[in-house]
């Protein structure tokens, strides 16, 4: 007898307004657990045809389900782990197994029969924080709806998430998990891993969470500022299924974009199951090049494959094993100048990236109680292949007197005018100049987790992590040949190897009782980080000439987190939580640095913050959160006077003041109004001696990247269609203020972004298990700036969320 099952939810004891038109009984069903937060089981064969009763009004979860299953010959009881069974009302064969049966993953709640909610653990608990996306989706549609979190793009793939105004430099901040594994990117020549957020399509995804605080007492690696959890589905016991995606975009001026799915979930006996995933996409490019004359040339395609195998032999063992691959190579960057117009550079040729990930995973659950051990077991490998068109950069260097004074060997301050012309021809002989950097980074993650979930009373979580990171890199600079694969003649080239070992203890214990919530967690972290440098060719334009030894760096502390959620009121109830969570210093991997910057120390961040949740009429509910964050030693990205070379300093302390509203209306069946809004400032309380190398830093200056203000708008509207199907109109509308690269407008690096306004709006039809959607980006066409720097690579580099756009897409599961 199938069963279709999703993970425990919290109870809650008191009414809560329900409104459920008359409809399939199997989805109201679905509409009620996911507005009451409960958990609710029940075989595939139940539900039939049947239709529900209306339901409308306050009252009790009990109350609300017997008034669904009224007629139906069918009824509930709630097993002690607080799971709800459906079952006949008069026994049948095969009912009495069903409390005894191992519970399956969810399905995604586009299929029927899966009837879950999402329980909030998270410190700030908005709506807007758990979101399920389309299968072509990435980490940029995730958060770009959520005015907490931005990313800001970059070139070779690269993306650094901001979360509440930390981000951008050094170790990632925020941390993305996926089916359980953290994945940062790699330091690369910059100690930069915070600028390489995992890029694994969003395909067969059960569910993602985003969390805007870390919870670094209650699993992983921990983070700085807050997290990114991607659960893949996971294979259904004893039920054939799958699904298949097809999607076509246009935008203006682009090229066209493409993507398919397909899905098959095999049951191997009454108790495993295996589910495949494969998957293929092209994001169209739309940045022209004007000096040689490709159009669209920032095409990006992705295709992966991903296996989870999952076997149940016993009602208290779990146990599940995940392969993932993907392979993703981006044509071009997509970075444009401004000085030319939106979206056109002028680049001297064509630079590809390409990147390789392969990760297994087995996670092993045990324990049929509240008692609970999970283990972790991981390992994956990323492969990037960078390539920069450094051209620009190169000419620059030529025209700088000390590296021709190094060029002629000179003890003098600088060349005289002969000399100067005739290092500058050198510098041109090397034009156009192709940095090349093949990056391959390794981890292997043991996680182990002992926990007692109550849904009243003491509950607590114990772990231990051990976490190895290794990387191995080239850089290498050469004249470009005219073909991105093979090597020009070289002039510069060394070999990087970093490794990085974390050792961790943590806990939480808490105390719930119905909406009271108390909880305390504790995580102590010990980090070593090692890195040499070898110069295989010296680089006589940049100084990058001596090689380093091995050199070491050490730190470790504790993170804090206490919270608190008080019912004030019917409907009405408040959060506070204060925390502390660090991050590791490190070892800078520039080659030009003075022995007492070769090291940069950890940093921490001290936040307070305190929210109002309130539910309204019907199903309305707002969120009002207000936070301090106090960033000490902050890491900063720096640049060498010749702007060869990025590396981290501790650049000195932020206070960061915020507040985030959100509200959800729903104020007629199947109407729903959502408004959001973000406000925040980060300034400056304190600089370091650090300040002058990250282009002059003073007390009261704003973090760079950081947009003051964002909000957004949606409404949406659903109409059922021939009693089976559903029609949704919805409409959307999205503001980001501007902001600037660049601690002070003195700096000749700095560049500002405007704010922009950007529309769209969708129309999708479903119809059982059968979806068509039509979405419209950007409908005005405006050009809306994410981020904008100047560097060696040029003046005004400028990163957008790219040209009108609109996509088709159908969706079909079985």
């Amino acid at each position: 007898m199938p069963l279709i099952t999703a993970p425990a939810f919290a109870r809650n004891g008191s009414d809560t307004a329900f409104d459920i038109p008359r409809q399939k009984l199997e989805t109201a069903i679905q509409q009620l657990a996911l507005q009451a937060g409960r958990q609710i089981v029940f075989p595939s064969a139940l539900a039939g045809s049947a239709t529900s009763h209306r339901l409308s009004g306050a009252m009790s979860f009990s109350s609300a389900l017997r008034r669904l299953l009224k007629g139906s010959g069918l009824t509930f009881r709630e097993t002690d782990a607080h799971v709800i069974l459906i079952e006949p009302a008069s026994p049948v064969r095969g009912t009495a197994d069903i409390a005894a049966a191992p519970l399956p993953s969810p399905l995604p709640p586009a299929r029927p029969l899966i009837v879950t909610a999402q329980r909030r653990t998270d410190p700030v608990s908005f709506a807007g924080d758990l979101r399920l996306r389309p299968s072509a989706a990435g980490i940029a549609a995730l958060v770009e709806a959520s005015p907490g979190i931005s990313s800001e793009p970059g070139n070779a793939g690269q993306r650094a998430l901001i979360v509440r105004g930390v981000g951008m430099a050094g170790e990632s901040t925020t941390l993305v998990y996926f089916g359980d594994v953290p994945i940062a990117g790699p330091s690369g020549t910059g100690s930069d891993a915070a600028r390489t957020t995992s890029d694994l399509s969003l395909v067969d995804v059960a569910q993602v969470r985003i969390a805007r605080t870390a919870r670094s007492a209650e699993h992983g690696v921990g983070a700085l500022a807050g997290e990114i959890e991607i659960a893949p589905e996971e294979p259904h016991l004893g039920q054939w299924g799958g699904g298949a995606n097809l999607g076509l975009g246009m935008q203006q001026g682009g090229d066209p974009d493409l993507s398919a799915s397909s899905t098959l979930n095999i049951p191997l006996g009454a108790r495993a199951a295996l589910r495949a995933t494969a998957y293929a996409s092209r994001a169209g490019g739309y940045v022209d090049n004007v000096r040689t004359g490709a159009r669209n040339v920032n095409d990006d395609d992705i295709s992966g494959l991903r296996l989870i195998a999952r076997i149940v032999p016993q009602p208290d063992l779990d146990i599940s094993a995940l392969l993932t691959w993907q392979h993703r190579r981006i044509a071009d960057a997509s970075s444009w100048f401004q000085s030319l117009g939106p979206y056109r550079t002028d680049r001297y040729f064509a630079a590809p990236t390409t990147h390789d990930f392969l990760m297994g995973r087995l996670k092993i659950g045990y324990g049929g109680g509240p008692v609970r051990l999970t283990s972790i077991t991981a390992a994956y490998r990323w492969s990037l292949d960078r390539r920069y068109d450094r051209t620009k950069a190169t000419l620059l260097q030529g025209q700088d007197p000390e590296a021709c004074q190094r060029y002629f060997g000179l003890d003098s301050p600088s060349c005289d005018p002969a000399q100067t012309q005739q290092f500058a021809d050198y510098a041109a002989g090397f034009a156009p100049s192709l940095l090349h950097i093949p990056i391959v980074s390794t981890r292997i993650l043991q996680e182990l987790r002992l926990g007692h979930d109550n849904a009243h009373g003491l509950g607590w979580v114990a772990g231990v992590l051990i976490d190895h990171r290794s990387e191995r890199l080239r850089s290498e600079l050469s004249s470009y040949s005219g073909d991105p694969d093979v090597t020009g003649e070289l002039f510069g080239a060394r070999r990087l190897a970093i490794s990085r070992d974390q050792a961790a203890l943590f806990g939480t214990l808490s105390y719930r009782e119905d909406d009271l919530l108390v909880s305390l967690g504790l995580r102590y972290d010990d980090y070593r980080v090692a890195s040499q440098n070898d110069v295989v060719v010296p680089n006589l334009l940049s100084g990058s000439i001596d090689s380093w030894p091995r050199t070491v760096s050490r730190s470790g502390g504790l993170s804090t987190r206490v919270h608190i959620d008080l019912p004030i009121a019917p409907g009405a109830s408040w959060h506070t939580q204060l925390t502390r969570s660090i991050r590791p210093g490190g070892v800078n991997t520039a080659s030009v640095l003075l022995p007492d910057r070769r090291t940069y120390d950890g940093d921490s961040l001290w936040g307070a913050e305190l929210g109002f949740n309130l539910h309204l009429w019907r199903d309305s509910e707002m969120t009002l959160t207000a936070y301090m964050n106090d960033w000490r030693d902050m890491q900063y990205r720096a640049l060498s006077e010749n702007r060869s070379h990025a590396y981290l300093v501790n650049v000195g302390n932020a206070m960061i003041l915020g507040t985030e509203f959100e509200l959800v209306a729903r104020p007629l069946p199947g109407l729903t109004a959502r408004l959001e809004a973000s406000l925040i400032r980060a300034d400056l309380t304190r600089v370091s001696d650090a300040a002058p190398l990250v282009g002059g830093a003073d007390k009261g200056d704003s973090i760079p990247f950081v947009p003051h203000r964002r909000l957004q708008a949606s409404l949406a509207r659903s109409w059922s269609v021939g009693g089976h199907g559903q029609l949704t109109v919805e409409g959307d509308w999205q503001y980001q203020s501007g902001s600037w690269s660049t601690f002070t407008r003195d700096d000749p690096d700095f560049v500002e972004t405007s704010s922009f306004s950007l529309f769209g709006a969708g129309l999708s039809w479903r119809r059982e298990r059968t979806s068509l959607s039509l979405r419209a980006r950007n409908i005005f066409n405006r050009v809306a700036n994410l981020r904008a720097v100047t560097n060696g690579y040029g003046v005004g580099q400028t990163f957008s969320s790219g040209p009108r756009s609109i996509l088709l897409s159908w969706d079909r599961h079985w």
